[in-house]
């Protein structure tokens, strides 16, 4: 199944740069990600057999988070710093929400990614480690270990922050 770049770009675009943006915490980067992913779906979307729009999604972010992976082992991410606070006019989010992106950002990228397609794409434990490429068992304690530090990192929160 082939889709179209509008039919892409409308449905999956939002989801590439947030999981983007988890991963690597600056919109510029996280922008590029967007591109790139999409550049790579496009040169290869005759090759590939995607079966439904869930397979899709899956493939997309898998893609996402390797480019990522590949942007924070470059030498020119470790030369730069990311500016702080510049999605908050973004997308509106409160002084909680960005502490939560914070604290997101201070985990290690093995935690980040768990942690995002369990609660922000909303896959099960059994998806992420087909997406990821995990047993699920390793995909369940890195979620476990993610929450303890979570917890920690999101204390002065007290009861009304459970993760």
């Amino acid at each position: 199944m082939v889709y179209s770049i509008d039919e892409v770009v409308d449905r999956y675009a939002d989801h590439i740069y947030r999981a983007a943006y988890a991963y690597l915490g600056g919109s510029g980067d996280a922008e590029d990600v967007v591109s790139d992913v999409l550049m790579k779906y496009f040169s290869m979307c005759e090759m590939l057999d995607i079966e439904s729009d869930e397979h899709l999604k899956a493939w997309l972010l898998r893609v996402t988070i390797n480019r990522c992976k590949d942007i924070l082992k470059s030498a020119r991410w470790k030369r730069t710093e990311v500016l702080t606070d510049t999605h908050k006019a973004d997308f509106g989010w409160s002084e909680r929400e960005l502490d939560v992106q914070k604290a997101l950002g201070s985990l290690s990228e093995k935690y980040r990614a768990v942690v995002y397609l369990y609660y922000y794409e909303e896959y099960k434990t059994e998806e992420i480690a087909g997406i990821l490429g995990l047993p699920k068992g390793t995909v369940v304690s890195r979620l476990d270990r993610a929450r303890k530090q979570l917890r920690e990192l999101l204390a002065d929160y007290g009861e009304e922050m459970s993760v």
